[in-house]
């Protein structure tokens, strides 16, 4: 991971029950619940990233890709108290670059259009907007769908 995400880590089994509390209180009414959260982390693991601290859980992101071509951002969360902080920004970076490293693609997401804030940070970092998709998560519950594209790779150089 980068400098910046020095603080970045790897969620690890202990952690889904703190993830599991974030995303209820992130998402009221739209968390994944804790089995779902399970069976990701049993499939995406090594793209479910997270910032703690003494205090506990700060933030998580998941992302779920297979080298397809196109990858999602499934979930960025952080709690409340840590919030404009930079714990959303380090975890981003630092999972567009696991998606990067790993050649996964392009990374789509869906966000609420009122959340300005993830807005800011998800166009900061590159993603632009695909289109508005009223009800995307039922009934009430439109949403964005935003693509970054995947970073073009310079080709080697004849003999190396």
């Amino acid at each position: 991971m980068t400098r910046a995400a020095a603080d970045v880590r790897r969620a690890v089994e202990g952690d889904l029950a703190a993830i599991a509390a974030l995303e209820a209180c992130a998402f009221p009414g739209l968390s994944y619940p804790y089995f779902v959260l399970r069976q990701l982390f049993d499939v995406h693991s090594h793209l479910m990233l997270v910032t703690a601290g003494a205090e506990g859980l700060r933030g998580y992101v998941l992302l779920a890709g297979d080298g397809g071509g196109q990858s999602w951002l499934l979930s960025l969360a952080v709690h409340r108290s840590h919030r404009r902080q930079g714990h959303g920004r380090r975890l981003l970076d630092a999972v567009l670059g696991l998606a990067d490293d790993r050649g996964l693609g392009a990374v789509r997401l869906s966000v609420e259009p009122d959340n300005h804030p993830a807005l800011r940070l998800y166009h900061a970092a590159g993603f632009c907007l695909v289109e508005r998709r009223p009800g995307y998560l039922g009934s009430g519950h439109d949403r964005l769908l935003m693509a970054r594209e995947a970073p073009r790779r310079t080709p080697c150089s004849p003999g190396g």
